[in-house]
């Protein structure tokens, strides 16, 4: 801390004063809503030629005419919008006034600010103008947007913001941190490679959001290929075997699958950048779609490590950072801070600095072998079931019985290599002051938060549980709740314990608003 008044700063005396949007942004946020209004209605008025009846009964002067009469009218409405919409910094409170016919004022305190997203599309690029948007502590339903202000005045508010939301949540931390720890000098992070940016693509889920994406088109391509096929001399250049034919196919599929995903990546996360301002972590990335996005390290509640199953092939994965009001989902993680096509070496890098001491992944326990015997029976009795579904739609099926034993055999064995491998993938360890949960069987996500920053927990314990003696620990955190599933009963007590007792000392020793009301839920 150097001692300097935040307030003394250049900035922050302009953004003490009254602040417009950018005009440019006004005109294109007019000319946008036009096309769009354009594009909703064009097939009114072009279906069954009602376009041209609508024109030959007015006559083409007098569509011109009430074109450009709708054009003044909008150019006085964007004029009256740009008048109205202005917002300033009252102290630590962001205040913005705005409305055509109804006048609204929103307020948003620095402390309150936990997500700061800057959006450039490509047509605001020449203008120097941008899109910014702050969420609170409410998550995407308190989101609050400037739809277009200068590049720098949209750097200072932020800078502003999260200065001063850092600033209080320090002084109202008990001092716990190490004496004479070097603080990291500002700089790039992490960029991306174009390897890694390729690697990514693949390993992501992006493929199978696309490939739903384009499921509606399975059957108009079904319908094309059977009508055309008859006209076509594919005998000349088609495999002979149809199981060649077959796999070909398939093949061509996920080139194509992988082709797009790769592409999609490209688009969202071209030039990605990971810049470290201390208590500001700022990402820059997007081919033509520009986005920078803000995580303040002091609102950061858990970071999750994820890898796809082809992800875990390669070595590679990405890092989501959570923090509260965040939606659940894998849709939703292009909403979220997050840090793509990354080593597993290079994640626990980002993670000791984000939280330092806890970046390597120690080695995890598993949970109580019951809970193996329990995934055995249970992917046994739906393997039973699905033969049986099968059988009664065959028919009946005269079979020897050592045939019908080799089957439970083979049943048998599948289930406890499937239940072997579900049991390998759960694990959990705690080091120090924070705890990894690991879940997942093909694709896995290992979440990894401080104790303290536990919601809410639930210890339970069925009649098999009781007689085993074990039971289930259910976190409830921010990105969702997670199951420690049959745990020996001690050892489930005594986390439940510690957890509650971090919490616990948090709550005391912090008056931060957030997290009373947390462990206000959880009592």
């Amino acid at each position: 801390m150097t001692g300097e008044d935040p307030s003394s700063s250049p900035d922050r005396f302009a953004l003490a004063d009254w602040q417009r949007l950018s005009p440019w942004a006004v005109g294109l946020m007019l000319v946008t809503a036009s096309l769009s209004l354009v594009r909703q209605h064009l097939p009114l008025l072009l279906g069954a030629g009602a376009g041209l009846a609508l024109v030959e009964r007015v006559g083409w002067r007098e569509v011109g005419g009430g074109a450009a009469l709708l054009l003044l009218l909008g150019l006085l409405l964007s004029l009256l919008y740009f008048r109205r919409f202005r917002f300033r910094l009252d102290g630590d409170v962001l205040v913005i006034q705005k409305g055509l016919f109804e006048h609204r004022e929103f307020k948003v305190a620095a402390r309150h600010v936990q997500h700061i997203a800057v959006h450039q599309p490509l047509y605001l690029r020449p203008f120097d103008v941008v899109q910014w948007q702050v969420e609170t502590l409410a998550g995407e339903a308190s989101r609050i947007e400037l739809p277009g202000i200068r590049r720098g005045l949209a750097d200072a508010l932020g800078k502003t913001l999260q200065g001063a939301n850092s600033t209080d949540v320090m002084s109202a931390k008990p001092d716990r941190e190490p004496e004479g720890l070097a603080q990291p000098t500002p700089g790039v992070r992490y960029a991306l490679t174009p390897r890694g940016l390729v690697l990514h693509g693949l390993t992501s889920r992006s493929i199978y959001v696309i490939a739903a994406m384009l499921s509606p088109l399975v059957q108009p391509l079904e319908r094309w290929l059977h009508d055309r096929l008859p006209h076509l001399d594919l005998l000349a250049w088609l495999p002979d075997s149809p199981l060649v034919a077959v796999g070909l196919g398939i093949a061509v599929v996920l080139l194509a699958l992988a082709t797009l995903s790769v592409l999609a990546a490209w688009w969202r996360f071209h030039g990605y950048v990971l810049r470290d301002e201390g208590e500001r972590q700022v990402q820059v990335s997007g081919l033509f779609h520009r986005q920078e996005q803000v995580l303040s390290l002091s609102r950061l509640q858990v970071v999750e490590w994820v890898q796809t199953g082809l992800g875990r092939v390669l070595g590679r994965g990405y890092l989501v950072c959570h923090q509260f009001g965040a939606l659940g989902g894998a849709a939703a993680e292009s909403r979220r801070f997050l840090v793509p096509g990354v080593t597993l070496a290079e994640g626990e890098a980002l993670i000791e600095r984000l939280w330092p001491g806890t970046g390597k992944l120690p080695p995890l326990n598993r949970v109580s072998r019951v809970y193996r015997r329990v995934l055995w029976l249970r992917t046994l009795l739906g393997l039973g079931a699905g033969v049986a579904i099968l059988v009664w739609l065959a028919g009946p099926m005269l079979l020897p019985p050592w045939a019908w034993g080799l089957v439970a055999a083979c049943l048998a064995g599948l289930a406890a290599g499937a239940a072997q491998l579900r049991w390998q993938a759960l694990g959990w360890a705690q080091q120090g002051e924070t705890l990894h949960v690991r879940r997942g069987l093909w694709g896995q996500r290992t979440s990894v938060f401080p104790l303290s920053h536990v919601i809410s927990l639930r210890l339970c314990e069925s009649w098999l549980q009781r007689r085993r003696g074990v039971a289930t620990l259910q976190l409830q955190v921010a990105n969702g709740q997670l199951t420690l599933p049959f745990l020996e009963e001690p050892l489930a007590r005594a986390l439940a314990d510690r957890l509650l007792a971090s919490v616990e000392s948090v709550t005391e020793n912090s008056p931060e608003p957030g997290r009373q009301t947390a462990y206000a839920a959880r009592r």
